[in-house]
């Protein structure tokens, strides 16, 4: 092959090199293209909630808080004016959420942290993304993650073109760098004596336990006999479990957990060094022991009682840790655990209990409410048993509803689940703090279904809609009081359509019947679109209202008639929630199935809904159809089809289209619709 040859197959590798690589672009180019794709995403409802969290920059970039907030900003505004598609999420408080559970933000692009958010707010899907700071560009990453599925539904890579303005973005990070101490870490030296003279021995006192260490473990590769088991015990207790070399004693816990073996002789021996212990805080001695000897879930008297002195002398956050082995987790006599569990808060009620300084009643009860969470018996024995004793103050309370609602949750007794809404309802009615509004919300929030079926499953299953009629029926002041209490304007929209859902009154915002009816027969369109939308996700239907409501399909508007075409709409569902029968609303909702809208959409499940009393109108519009009628026929046919039997009267129509039609969708609709009235 000749030198011109290998040039020019040189060059074409490279044209195709340039032409896949991505050339970097403007950043006005590059936001817009990136917003664009956002818009364009795919999702399973609009407008759907977005939470936009801040860009932030790779591990391997130069970090710019200040180029992070601007590219965020910049997205933010530029996918904002689209509330059609887009419900965006309010960024202060998606900010306070990442804080308060400390998520960190280059985690957000992976699906695993979308699904947690996707647990603590309200929101259908998440935006991240990241920068990486090179010569000559900005590569930016970007992705969508549904917060249900941990589907990533939208993903962007762009490259900004790095300029003057770009780099004042970015600042020079601060290094610091920390001055190495030489004498730290030097191990101690082992002095050994010959003729008065001290000569440095090449061993530290670490290899020498090392090298004990070394030599021990091979016993623990045949443990087959009872007599070697034994041989075992008797070599590895020669050596005191301490700090210095008795750390071999954790290969051995290690080895006889693994293979179920609970030799007396090492038992005793563990028991011994745990009551030696003065600071279990501190050595992890304690904990290990402890954890070794209630492997099997069984706690005697022995254990107990050398466990809970270790315990009454463990400090704050790690209580609950020697609650869980000793108590949460233990298999003994429920009457024997409450027994122990009454000697613990005998202890801290006489501030006896942890070192250095002795716990608190409230402190000690929530390190045996987090000890007792895999254990929901025992957890609301505790509640019941002993919160009432407690000194609360707005974090107790906080934390309270936190485990009642955890409490809730685990439970699997529909009965059981049923007498803890009662609890939650109780607390909600008697306490008053800060944190309470949200809370209460946040707890409701939990009932509410999705667009994924496998989790709405799982939803009926732990939060079943009979519990919250329930705790909106008991707390109908507090939902009503807490409404507005929230500073985000989608949270109060979203509190307000609960309160309606559930016919709870808020002063001023959610009108009466009576209230209402005089909006409707007005003149304000925008305060009759507002009515209306609250009274469709009403889940009492305003029989009051009805005559009023058909009047309003009447009505013509010259100023505004895309409002006045929204509230007839609106009006078609609350009929239909209503199942009138009323020949005017009935015969407006034929005659808008031609128009292939919004309207069209409502009336069909409207005239589903009203069923038997809407058969005969529509049996007669549907004898009245030509050949020409194709799309309405199969309109007809299909709503008389999923009233099912109630519909027998309109067989006959139906048979006559199908003897006569050439029209395929519609024969197989009508079809269909005999066997469904037929069944």
């Amino acid at each position: 092959m000749n030198w011109t040859k290998i040039l020019l197959i040189g060059v074409i590798i490279t044209l195709a090199g340039n032409t896949h690589a991505q050339k970097p672009k403007s950043y006005p180019t590059v936001t817009q293209e990136l917003a664009a794709k956002i818009i364009a995403a795919p999702a399973p409802k609009t407008p759907h909630s977005l939470a936009v969290v801040p860009f932030t920059a790779t591990p391997s970039s130069q970090q710019s808080k200040a180029f992070g907030e601007y590219l965020t900003e910049t997205i933010i505004g530029s996918i904002s004016g689209h509330p059609d598609k887009l419900k965006l999420f309010e960024r202060t408080r998606m900010d306070a959420i990442l804080k308060e559970h400390e998520f960190i933000l280059t985690d957000l692009m992976k699906p695993a942290a979308a699904l947690k958010i996707g647990q603590l707010a309200p929101i259908d899907a998440i935006l991240s993304g990241t920068y990486t700071k090179l010569k000559s560009y900005i590569e930016v990453s970007a992705r969508i993650i549904d917060v249900t599925s941990g589907e990533i539904t939208m993903s962007y890579v762009g490259r900004i073109k790095m300029n003057k303005n770009m780099a004042t973005l970015f600042t020079q990070p601060d290094t610091t760098i920390e001055p190495v101490d030489a004498d730290k870490n030097k191990g101690n030296t082992v002095q050994i004596v010959l003729n008065g003279n001290t000569n440095p021995s090449t061993k530290t006192q670490a290899e020498i336990c090392k090298e004990k260490a070394d030599a021990f473990r091979p016993h623990l590769n045949d443990l087959s006999t009872p007599e070697k088991i034994s041989a075992v015990v008797a070599e590895a207790t020669k050596t005191p479990f301490d700090n210095v070399c008795g750390k071999l004693h954790y290969d051995v816990m290690y080895a006889f957990t693994r293979f179920k073996l609970d030799p007396e002789q090492y038992k005793n021996f563990l028991l011994a060094t745990l009551d030696t212990i003065a600071y279990p805080t501190g050595d992890d001695r304690a904990y290990e022991i402890v954890r070794y000897l209630t492997t099997d879930n069984q706690v005697d008297a022995r254990e107990w009682k050398s466990g809970f002195a270790a315990l009454s002398k463990v400090g704050n956050y790690y209580l609950s840790n020697y609650v869980i082995q000793l108590i949460g987790k233990s298999d003994s006599p429920e009457a024997e655990q409450k027994t122990r569990i009454k000697q613990y808060f005998d202890l801290a009620a006489q501030n006896k209990l942890g070192l250095p300084r002795a716990l608190s009643f409230e402190v000690a009860y929530v390190e045996m409410m987090e000890g007792l969470s895999k254990n929901q018996p025992l957890r609301q024995y505790v509640y019941e048993t002993y919160s009432a004793q407690l000194v609360r103050d707005d974090k107790l309370n906080a934390t309270l509803f936190g485990e009642l609602s955890s409490m809730y949750k685990e439970e699997t007794n529909p009965q059981r689940k049923t007498e803890l809404i009662g609890w939650l309802a109780a607390f909600v009615n008697a306490n008053e703090y800060p944190k309470a509004h949200e809370q209460l919300y946040d707890f409701a929030w939990h009932f509410k279904m999705t667009y994924n079926e496998t989790t709405n499953e799982e939803i009926r299953r732990n939060y079943p809609e009979s519990d919250l009629k329930i705790l909106a029926q008991r707390c109908r002041d507090k939902f009503s009081n807490y409404a507005l209490l929230t500073p985000y304007p989608n949270q109060k929209e979203d509190r307000i359509n609960f309160c309606v859902k559930y016919n709870i009154a808020i002063p001023g915002v959610i009108p009466t019947l009576e209230e209402a009816d005089v909006i409707l027969k007005g003149t304000n369109l925008n305060e009759q679109l507002r009515v209306m939308k609250l009274l469709a996700i009403s889940e009492t239907p305003p029989v009051k209202l009805e005559n009023t409501l058909v009047n309003l399909l009447n009505k013509k508007s010259l100023e505004d008639k895309t409002t006045m075409n929204n509230i007839q709409t609106l009006a078609i569902t609350v009929l239909g929630n209503l199942r009138t029968a009323n020949p005017k609303a009935i015969d407006y909702m034929l005659a808008v199935l031609p128009h292939y809208g919004n309207d069209t959409e409502a009336a069909k499940e409207a005239l589903v809904k009203i069923g038997k009393p809407a058969v005969k109108a529509l049996t007669t519009r549907l004898d009245k159809t030509t050949d020409q009628d194709g799309g309405l026929q199969h309109q007809l046919i299909t709503i008389l089809g999923k009233i099912g039997k109630d519909a027998a009267a309109a067989e006959k129509s139906i048979q006559r289209i199908l003897t006569i039609t050439r029209n395929k969708d519609v024969r197989y609709a009508a079809e269909a619709a005999l066997q469904a009235i037929g069944k």
